[in-house]
């Protein structure tokens, strides 16, 4: 057992102040708050927590740090009242190395599009570089900043319950933690089972990514997502199989991990 601090909601609000919406504690109405343990290649801890806002949106609060201290990411996404995404606004440290990403919703002769900027700064400060980037992005369409896990379970309420079946989605996104992009991905969603966790309706989804590689290829990854009756997450795996090589795990459902296999 892992022992993580859940971060105060004065902390939260602090280190997200880059965000224009950020929450305010006095009119927000908190949904879901907690911590996921994540394994895998790059271990790390996800705090979050999950406002309503009076205007019937919603803003994600996430706050990422590795167990090996090599990096920090914190990032607020902002949502309206159907879980499309608005805006996205995140900061990071990596081995001295400072980035900062905007997402911003526009219009344009083509369609709706998003214009991702990120700024980074090296650790000695100098040659700092500017990037901006634009793709097609629909009002459906995941805008994702890696490495937060917490934007994929959006997903889910995004579900169209009464039509069921396989339902797709664009995907766009940027790194806190490195100088990749995602540009032009696409996400399919399909429930795949329902069971019980100790006894509580738990939902088990799976999604499968396809993201543009090198020469033209495509690259394909497979993630599972189990949510309670209140669509809140409590366990996810991804991996480039069926089997997940990631897994994370809401800290207070460690012990009941086993009883969501991949499968």
């Amino acid at each position: 057992m892992i022992t993580r601090i859940i971060l105060s909601l004065g902390f939260l609000m602090a280190i997200s102040a880059q965000a224009q919406d950020a929450p305010d504690p006095g009119k927000e109405s908190l949904m879901d708050e907690g911590v996921f343990v994540i394994g895998g290649r790059t271990a790390r801890a996800e705090e979050f927590s999950i406002f309503k806002r009076p205007d019937g949106g919603y803003t994600l609060l996430s706050t990422i740090t590795a167990d090996d201290d090599s990096y920090t990411a914190i990032g607020t996404w902002n949502y309206d009242a159907q879980w499309r995404g608005l805006s996205v606004n995140g900061q990071s440290t990596v081995k001295g190395v400072k980035r900062k990403i905007d997402v911003k919703r526009e219009t344009s002769p083509e369609g709706p599009i998003v214009r991702m900027t990120r700024r980074t700064t090296p650790a000695d400060g100098a040659n700092e570089r500017l990037e901006t980037f634009t793709a097609q992005c629909d009002m459906d369409c995941l805008i994702d900043m890696s490495p937060g896990a917490m934007p994929m379970a959006v997903l889910p309420r995004r579900f169209d319950t009464a039509k069921g079946g396989e339902q797709a989605f664009m995907w766009v996104g940027v790194s806190l933690t490195d100088d990749q992009v995602l540009l032009g991905g696409t996400t399919t969603l399909w429930l795949n089972r329902m069971q019980k966790v100790d006894g509580d309706a738990v939902s088990h989804w799976r999604f499968r990514e396809d993201l543009p590689g090198p020469n033209g290829q495509t690259i394909q990854m497979s993630t599972h997502l189990w949510t309670d009756t209140k669509g809140n997450l409590r366990k996810f795996g991804v991996g480039r199989t069926p089997k997940p090589s990631t897994i994370g795990i809401r800290e207070t459902d460690e012990k009941r991990s086993d009883q969501m296999p991949a499968e």
